[in-house]
């Protein structure tokens, strides 16, 4: 007899068996065609072979293979595509005179139901072994090494408040997993979370005891965010008008709860050989002032921030919120200020200058080298007893590339500072001149500047910027300013600075020269 085969198929020892047995069959002379059935489901499929009279039959199983036998010809039955129409199920089928082998898929299960007239072969899938609990527990450990992996990519591509709930999420499965918990650390850090991030820190030191990398990412976090005093001493020359010696006392203070206290004490002695008063007059003042900021500032779960400040200084009271939105990459801030002492002018310093202000800010890292910078507000000025002297809106942005982030940190920006004044009040003094009581000018201050900041050793620091000034509205100049920073203890810092620029929120084109030291103290 001759056997047809559907596709190439490679005989076992067993197999070669079969066909002898199939080669030993007898032969009969009918001549009637059986009838297929191959029916494939979901779950389940059935094979069957049916005569139009009675016919006996035989079946063996040896292995994946199914042989039968039946006592009359197959005659003309389309089993060739039997594999197709029971793909998955049936990998191949070979067939010769009156003898059928069915070549089962893996894992499927066979049983054969005969009567009168042929047989139903019902297959179905065997149930799969249970995974062994050594290999469940490597399972998991490689999908949380995968989550893992995710998280990191996500930090390094941007995406770190999505990296973050992933990494909870694989933390609430395994507390103990150091790896994901110093990635989290850094995680709530960069999103400004600086009291999660320490936690996140404890913990890992805690799995992980005297890691270096902990250690010293925690340290700096702290050394960044510590309860801290702060005293600031300058000194201010305006060419051809006043001198200001200026001290100034402020710190920080952590309260808990995501809560922290900070203030702010200043103190300026100004001379000047000529100063407007709010009634016109000129004459000499050799005096002081000094003004007070203090604030609570909150830290909320979903990456805001509120600060709640009051403002006090002679003859003026007054109080502002803040309110902030963090993003991965973004901060954005909205607020205003009531009755704030303002010492932007002279005529505030010696008359108690005040201001109210309406403003949003908001900051975005584009990328690793470009950030940027915006800003807007409304602002109205006066003096104790007259708080509508001058109003005007105020436009400020900047656009920093970074030159070089390794070795000396260089960056190239452009700086816009705007003030467009739309109202400002005229008097008449005694002697019935013209005279204006606050000084406030419109300016347009385009400026383009150079910094470059390093370490000169590993507790000295400084710092230099180089650039022009362009007053589209008023003259330009050249500014600068220099800065070198010293840590003689941990908790212990002193800098020094001096700077050159223009007075530009004056009304005048005049030089200011300045330089002050500053000690900073951690606890």
């Amino acid at each position: 007899m001759s056997w047809p085969f559907r596709n190439r198929f490679r005989a076992s020892a067993p197999f070669t068996l079969t066909l002898a047995l199939l080669a030993a069959a007898p032969a009969h002379a009918q001549t009637a065609s059986a009838r297929l059935e191959a029916v494939r489901e979901d779950r389940a499929a059935r094979f069957a072979l049916h005569w139009p009279g009675p016919v006996a039959t035989e079946t063996q199983r040896d292995g994946r293979e199914l042989v039968l036998r039946f006592n009359r010809p197959l005659g003309e039955v389309a089993l060739d595509r039997v594999p197709e129409r029971l793909e998955s199920w049936v990998d191949n089928i070979l067939y010769g005179y009156d003898s059928v082998v069915l070549v089962l898929g893996t894992g499927v299960e066979a049983t054969v139901a005969t009567d009168r007239t042929g047989l139903t072969v019902a297959m179905t899938r065997a149930p799969a072994a249970a995974p062994s609990r050594e290999a469940q527990t490597a399972d998991r450990a490689a999908r949380r090494r995968l989550d893992y992996f995710r998280a990191l990519a996500m930090m390094e591509g941007g995406d770190v408040r999505p990296a973050r709930t992933l990494l909870r999420d694989l933390l609430e499965q395994d507390p103990n997993d150091a790896q994901s918990t110093a990635l989290l650390a850094q995680a709530e850090e960069r999103l400004g979370r600086w009291r999660e991030a320490i936690r996140a820190y404890d913990t890992a030191l805690e799995l992980t005891p005297d890691e270096p990398s902990l250690i010293q990412g925690k340290a700096l976090l702290l050394h960044e965010n510590a309860d801290r005093s702060r005293l600031d001493l300058d000194w201010q020359k305006v060419r051809n008008a006043d001198m200001q010696r200026i001290a100034r006392f402020s710190g920080v203070q952590d309260l808990g709860r995501s809560t922290a206290f900070t203030w702010s004490l200043e103190r300026r002695d100004v001379d000047v050989d000529a100063a407007r008063r709010e009634d016109g007059r000129l004459e000499a003042f050799h005096g002081a002032r000094s003004r007070l900021e203090a604030a609570l500032v909150h830290d909320w779960p979903e990456f805001e921030r509120s600060t709640l400040a009051l403002y006090a200084a002679p003859q003026t009271l007054g109080a502002g919120y803040t309110h902030g939105w963090r993003g991965d990459e973004t901060e954005t801030r909205a607020g205003f200020a009531w009755s704030e002492p303002s010492f932007a002018f002279l005529e505030g310093i010696v008359d108690g200058g005040r201001r109210d202000r309406l403003f949003v800010q908001h900051e975005d890292r584009l990328s690793d080298r470009w950030f940027l910078s915006l800003g807007a507000g409304y602002n109205r000025y006066g003096l104790a007893g007259d708080a509508d002297l001058a109003r005007s809106a105020t436009v400020e942005g900047s656009l920093r590339y970074t030159l070089n982030a390794a070795g000396p940190l260089a960056s190239v920006a452009y700086v816009l500072d705007a003030e467009y004044v739309a109202h400002r009040e005229e008097r008449q003094d005694s002697l019935g001149q013209p005279y204006v009581p606050l000084p406030a000018a419109t300016r347009e201050v385009h400026a383009l500047q150079l910094n470059a900041e390093d370490y000169l050793t590993d507790y000295v620091r400084y710092a230099v910027q180089v650039g022009y000034a362009y007053d589209r509205r008023g003259r330009s100049g050249p500014q600068g300013a220099l800065s070198l920073g010293w840590e003689p203890a941990d908790n212990l810092e002193l800098n020094f600075r001096a700077s050159h620029a223009r007075s530009t929120s004056r009304g005048t084109a005049s030089a200011v020269n300045s330089a002050g030291v500053t000690l900073v103290w951690r606890y």
